[in-house]
């Protein structure tokens, strides 16, 4: 009579469980997150086993539940039995903190992982798939925005990521990064597999920037290999050749010199410099200035005139409001100062690469001592296909090579992906000739040899996963990383300075 009343306290339990939840969730690995608000179940005792049933339109789900494996606030983790012949498994309750959206996504994620499952044993029939999953490992780096896995024949393997429809394309541009990471952990711990490369899965219209960087990894480090996804019925893979790119699709803003002004205009403009001694003006490849404060803009001008305000807002500077601008300027200036004495203020927090980069731009020479002070521009409007980024630094050393500077004020995985996107722009328009065509380092002669590319953070936020995404790039790629202080804000001071780590050969 025991077992029966063992049964009846599980249940108890259980229903007790889902009573105090608002909006109890059931995960079970390698399924659908099923959301129990929006379902029906059945939970009852048959034939001495209880059995729970749980169906919606989409879901038809019936475990046998033999026991607690872990009961904790919120979190009630249970054991079930599978029925006829095979290893029992896990089911986890839990209140929802997910929004329906996430939810949502959720579910894709995992019927994505069953698709990637198929491809691979289509593509791949002789090979076993080890592991395939979307669980976010952050301890890692690994995020559950795509699914990763590997595959196997013998001593053989890949590493296997994927990003289903759901997933946008900036998404999509970032997969690469955790790509390397994942192949790179993989090598460090399957001792008894070659891990040979990174396979990647990506939905068509998704792959340009991809494609383009992959072009630059190291074919000595590892096998690379890319497939487009999304073909419909019959069609559904489409493998695509990182090497075969074609021509680049990039355009650069013409440098044109700066055009005379009104005297009015002339007389405002003094104004606003004249406002405070810390003021900084930029001219813009366009030929037209700002005013910043540490790296603030706090004025610009356009084709209207010069405008005041912060961000997007703008206000007409007229003799009539200088008064109003003055005073903006000045309490900016009380607070975005380095010796502030609050330091959580937004005026202080905000933009902090942009007032790094001002400090930079002064301080050239404290990176890399052959860069030339002076001949640098910033924010350097860097278009390809549709998206349009802005190039934080490009300068050029006393051999007239190019360098190009990409900064982080805080910690961030993509740092070496993103700063390639821009060097291989530099590169591509500079073996044209583009670069003094537009108007660029007028004056100069300037090298064909690949550009430098400086990674510039304080010491303290480079990412853990930097290095070892640098290790796969090609040898082409000279990187500096450059390490500053931590109150950089302060005085700008170069803790370490480190040219790119070996490049690494793919692991026999």
């Amino acid at each position: 009579m025991r077992a029966p009343l063992a049964l009846d306290d599980l249940k108890e339990r259980i229903e007790l469980f889902l009573l105090e939840r608002s909006h109890p969730l059931l995960s079970e690995p390698g399924h659908d997150v099923v959301d129990l608000a929006a379902c029906s179940y059945s939970l009852g005792t048959q034939y001495d086993k209880l059995l729970w049933h749980v169906w919606n339109e989409n879901t038809n789900l019936v475990r046998q539940i033999t026991g607690i494996v872990s009961d904790r606030p919120g979190r009630l983790e249970l054991r079930y039995q599978r029925f006829g012949k095979g290893p029992g498994g896990t089911l986890v309750l839990a209140e929802s903190r997910a929004s329906s959206g996430q939810l949502d996504r959720r579910t894709q994620r995992t019927q994505y992982v069953r698709r990637l499952r198929r491809w691979l044993q289509q593509l791949f029939p002789q090979w076993k798939v080890q592991e395939l999953t979307t669980e976010p490992d952050l301890a890692r780096s690994f995020s559950g925005r795509y699914a990763r896995g590997w595959i196997a024949r013998g001593r053989q393997a890949w590493a296997v990521i994927g990003s289903g429809e759901s997933e946008d394309s900036v998404r999509s541009d970032d997969i690469l990064a955790y790509g390397l990471l994942w192949l790179d952990w993989l090598r460090g711990k399957q001792s008894s597999h070659v891990v040979e490369g990174l396979r990647l899965f990506l939905p068509r219209e998704t792959t340009e920037t991809t494609r383009h960087r992959m072009a630059w990894l190291n074919p000595r480090a590892g096998k690379w290999e890319l497939f487009e996804t999304g073909f419909g019925a019959g069609e559904e893979l489409q493998q695509r050749d990182p090497a075969d790119l074609g021509n680049l699709k990039t355009s650069l803003a013409r440098c044109v010199k700066p055009a005379l002004r009104s005297d009015a205009v002339a007389r405002l403009a003094e104004e606003v410099t004249s406002a405070n001694s810390e003021v900084e003006v930029r001219y813009a490849p366009d030929g037209s200035r700002t005013w910043s404060l540490r790296g603030l803009v706090l004025a610009r001008e356009t084709p209207k005139g010069i405008v005041f305000g912060l961000g997007r807002s703008e206000t007409l500077l007229q003799r009539e409001n200088l008064e109003e601008f003055r005073a903006s300027m000045y309490r900016i200036a009380a607070i975005r100062r380095p010796d502030t004495d609050d330091v959580t203020h937004p005026l202080y927090r905000v933009q902090p690469e942009r007032w790094m980069q001002s400090l930079v731009c002064r301080n050239l020479e404290h990176l890399e001592p052959e860069l030339a002070a002076g001949m640098v521009y910033e924010q350097v409007p860097a278009i390809s296909g549709t998206a349009r980024g802005l190039l934080d630094l490009l300068t050029v050393n006393a051999q007239g090579r190019l360098a190009v500077l990409e900064l982080k004020a805080t910690e961030d995985l993509q740092l070496p992906l993103q700063a390639l996107d821009y060097w291989m722009r530099v590169h591509w328009h500079n073996q044209r000739g583009e670069l003094e065509r537009e108007g660029y380092f007028t004056g100069r002669e300037l090298s064909r040899q690949p550009p430098l590319l400086l990674l510039v953070s304080p010491a303290l936020q480079f990412h853990s996963a930097c290095e070892a995404i640098l290790r796969y790039l090609s040898p082409e790629i000279e990187v500096l990383r450059v390490g500053l202080n931590q109150d950089w804000r302060r005085e700008l001071k170069v803790v370490f300075r480190e040219s790119q780590p070996q490049r690494r050969a793919a692991k026999g």
